[in-house]
């Protein structure tokens, strides 16, 4: 299994959560509220924790494609969701 891990220093972390929880809720499995978000994602399951100034993010699947992809569509839709903030972008760490 590969993990990874991402930490978005925002005052809008849990507007950001919501907003990526959203775009997958009629498409994926997904189980959110305003602190914590957990997707079901192809490639792997993604875990997003809101506090008061930052977002984390934690995704972990089986090696392959699948993984890199679900990686790349994460930060596309947290990218899309922080917009309007300059400066705000998703950037994995491979932890395995």
């Amino acid at each position: 299994m590969l993990e990874a891990e991402a930490r978005i220093a925002t005052n809008e972390a849990s507007r950001y959560l919501t907003e990526v929880a959203l775009a997958w809720v009629h498409t994926y499995p997904v189980r959110y509220d305003a602190i914590t978000a957990e997707v079901e994602l192809p490639g792997g399951e993604l875990v997003m924790t809101a506090d008061g100034d930052s977002l984390s993010l934690r995704l972990v699947g089986p090696e392959g494609e699948g993984f890199e992809a679900a990686k790349r569509m994460v930060a596309e839709h947290v990218d899309r969701a922080a917009g309007r903030d300059a400066g705000v972008r998703c950037v994995w760490n491979q932890l395995s």
